[in-house]
């Protein structure tokens, strides 16, 4: 195998994640750079420049993707033709390949776009069967939640498409910071007292876990409803706009967290809900949790009856490296997934 390094990489329709590989499979970096596709090509373009400069290493590139759904595209296979041309022209020269499930990496996204297209959550669990027998695989992320069953050493997806996965519940449109309040609840708790929420995008999950202190670094900045700060009183504030009401500057702001915790129990509600749901009868293996979500993880474990294990116990280096690269799974699974079968080319 070549001596050369490999940076995997996941392009998300609001993030862009890397991780890089050197031959030996020791971890070089780890990036999470925000890069909202709907404002332009242009932003996942610099962060991925900024990403290879600072990985300073030549080398291989391998790619998993969702955000061809990015509705700057009229269609996924535009979307992925796009994106495949925005990434030969940031790596240039370096080979570009891309992720297809069942087959060897495509070095053309556009001519096989239906098999590249959202697919990380799958690279993820073909990893981690690789490390575990059998599992319910949470890749929870700012947008979404990714529910994989691994039995006997396999990946076992009940659906492929993301239409197929939303029908069998295990696509579900809820992560811990872009996702819009309205979405989870329209009565809520204020002071004890039920009263309806309005179906305003007033809020998000991340002024939820940012009032709260759980908001994880690697989500901030976060893009506001308002466009204003990301400060706690600006988060209660938009959360108080949900009920109908005010939270001036200086205000207590325990109220609001008492609000954003029962916005929190509700989107616990709505994981353990679907997790029931597809879990087969007598499932007895732990619910592992990946992403940068992954801290809700293990109340919803336990609600399901099952035992919590992260990621991060399942990859290498020390445990500051482990938190990283289980909050990128899919990017480093891609890139291991790759070095792997390519061990004797």
């Amino acid at each position: 195998m070549s001596a050369a390094p490999l940076l995997g990489w996941d392009i998300g329709g609001a993030h862009v994640k890397a991780v890089l590989l050197a031959a030996d499979g020791r971890v070089g970096g780890v990036w999470h750079r925000a890069a909202p596709l709907w404002r332009g090509l242009e932003r996942m373009a610099d962060a991925v420049r900024a990403i290879r400069g600072e990985a300073r290493a030549g080398g291989r590139h391998v790619v998993t993707m969702t955000g061809e759904l990015a509705d700057l595209f009229a269609g996924r296979g535009e979307g992925v033709r796009k994106i495949g041309g925005c990434l030969a022209a940031a790596l240039a020269p370096e080979p570009v390949r891309y992720f297809r499930p069942g087959r060897d990496f495509a070095a053309e996204p556009g001519a096989d776009a239906a098999a590249i297209a959202s697919m990380n959550w799958l690279a993820a669990a073909e990893f981690a069967a690789g490390r575990i027998a059998d599992a319910m695989l949470v890749d929870l992320g700012s947008t979404t939640a990714d529910l994989t069953l691994i039995r006997g050493g396999r990946a076992r997806p009940a659906g492929r498409t993301d239409a197929e996965r939303l029908a069998g519940r295990t696509l579900v449109y809820t992560g811990v910071a872009r996702t819009s309040l309205m979405s989870l609840a329209r009565r809520v708790r204020v002071r004890g007292a039920w009263r309806n929420a309005m179906a305003e995008h007033f809020a998000t999950t991340a002024d939820v876990y940012n009032l709260l202190g759980l908001l994880p670094d690697a989500l901030r900045p976060f893009e506001t409803a308002d466009g204003a700060d990301c400060s706690a009183a600006a988060s209660a504030r938009r959360l108080a706009r949900m009920v109908g009401e005010d939270c001036a500057d200086g205000a207590p702001l325990g109220p609001w967290r008492r609000l954003a915790e029962h916005y929190a129990a509700r989107q616990r509600d709505l994981l353990a809900g679907n997790l029931r749901a597809v879990l087969p009868a007598g499932f007895a293996g732990p619910l592992v949790g990946a992403g940068s979500g992954r801290f809700v993880l293990p109340a919803v474990a336990k609600r399901c009856g099952l035992a919590y294990r992260d990621i991060g116990a399942l990859l290498p280096g020390a445990p500051p490296g482990r938190a990283a690269l289980a909050d990128c799974l899919p990017a480093y699974a891609v890139a291991e997934l790759y070095r792997r079968a390519h061990a004797d080319r």
